[in-house]
């Protein structure tokens, strides 16, 4: 935008200068064309070359005067005569800058806006200085300056046109290898690959290694902890067996029950660590419908008492994940809903949004104040100490969702107990 103004400003400095050049010309033509005829008077001996000085009207005139008595003019002035203020009168003529209206008839008369040139001269034979005076019209430049400025605002909308299409293009199609990345890294978060493997432009080639070196360092990470929780489940295992052999059942009652759940634990998370290191989370998908009556029925068989109810509104849905963490997930969560509830607890599955699905565990039960609803995902938090239970079943729930980018939080039911909704991302 200031580019143009700056190029329509110097072209009209240009265009102007160019029309007083040519004024000044024609000036010193007809100062030196004029000579004394035999009457005393001055005449031009050889008319200005260009026709509109005979042309009437025309607004490219001459004229010599003495004081204020015109002595000779162009015949392109025909009745009229240019005043020493530089008006033109006489005629149809009107002053310079106005366009005039003819009230009665409603005709619009066109004026001519003038530059004139005026110098006085002294002439041998005359007592005072002569004026010569000549002009033009600047409808000659000031069309030519409206013609630069419509063709330049035409090229500089088609420039600014052709850099935003650019820009599109650069932005469309240069950043296309970036593209490439989210979408690896989008098939490796669903499992479907394990690290960037598409060839890449020398400029973002690096980030795709790094992104491949990071990875591989994470999975590093995960296989060393899996390794570590299993060697810490071997080196529990044997101290607790001697202890548990040196218990007396009898004697004992309190110490061989937390015994034993302690070995149960282990045992868990032992077999969690072997069967991780055979297969890749990364790499599996799980049926959530089959997974959820499958957790339904066997709790179902173990709280008899109760009823479960499961409603799958979308089927065959998949996530990126292993079958064991939705187990413990949806374990965790069915347990302590069956332990809270009257007899009623109602399991739902439905896509919440094109890649994530909601779960909610609803019950029966007392319910949760609002105030305590965070607090119960604390590791070892326990709302009745009076009730079995370690306190880290929610906080371990929370833990395994969040590892795969989901969320878990608490509301009121339907039933007038409690909701644990959960969002987990699918698999796409």
């Amino acid at each position: 935008m200031g580019g143009g103004l700056l190029l329509s400003d110097l072209f009209r400095e240009t265009a102007e200068k160019s029309f007083e050049d040519k004024l000044n010309l024609f000036m010193e033509t007809l100062i030196g064309s004029s000579k004394i005829d035999s009457s005393e008077s001055i005449t031009v001996v050889n008319p200005i070359g260009d026709p509109r000085f005979f042309q009437p009207y025309s607004g490219w005139y001459w004229q010599i005067n003495e004081g204020s008595q015109t002595l000779v003019r162009s015949r392109s002035m025909w009745d009229q005569v240019l005043t020493l203020d530089k008006r033109l009168i006489g005629g149809r003529a009107q002053f310079l800058d106005p366009n005039l209206q003819n009230k009665k008839n409603k005709k619009v008369i066109s004026s001519q806006k003038l530059k004139i040139l005026q110098r006085e001269i002294s002439f041998p034979g005359f007592d005072n200085p002569l004026t010569f005076m000549v002009s033009g019209d600047t409808d000659e430049f000031e069309k030519n300056i409206l013609a630069f400025n419509n063709i330049l605002i035409i090229s500089l909308v088609i420039l600014g046109m052709g850099l935003l299409i650019s820009v599109y293009l650069q932005v469309k199609y240069g950043l296309l290898p970036l593209q490439k990345i989210k979408n690896s890294l989008f098939k490796i978060r669903n499992g479907d690959a394990i690290k960037l493997e598409d060839n890449y432009p020398t400029e973002v080639s690096p980030l795709a290694k790094e992104i491949n070196i990071l990875l591989e360092h994470n999975e590093k990470i995960v296989e060393r902890a899996k390794t570590h929780v299993g060697n810490l489940a071997h080196a529990l295992k044997t101290p607790l067996t001697i202890i548990s052999n040196h218990v007396d059942e009898k004697k004992d009652k309190d110490i061989k029950p937390q015994i034993d759940l302690i070995n149960k634990n282990i045992d868990r998370y032992l077999n969690k660590a072997r069967s991780s290191t055979k297969v890749k989370i990364i790499k599996s998908k799980v049926k959530i419908d089959n997974h959820v009556e499958k957790i339904a029925s066997i709790f179902q068989k173990i709280h008899p008492n109760k009823n479960i109810k499961v409603i799958v509104k979308d089927k065959n849905l998949l996530i990126p994940g292993s079958s064991d963490d939705l187990d413990e997930i949806l374990g965790n969560l069915l347990e302590n809903a069956c332990k809270w509830t009257k007899k009623l607890v109602e399991i739902k599955v439905q896509r919440f949004s094109k890649n994530l699905v909601k779960f909610t565990i609803s019950d029966d039960g007392p319910g949760l104040p609002e105030h305590k609803r965070a607090e119960v995902f604390a590791r070892g938090f326990r709302l009745d100490e009076q009730t079995p239970g370690t306190g880290l079943g929610l906080n371990i729930v929370k833990d395994t969702v969040e590892q795969y980018s989901g969320k878990v939080w608490l509301t009121k039911s339907n039933f007038g107990g409690l909701t644990v909704n959960l969002l987990m991302p699918l698999s796409v």
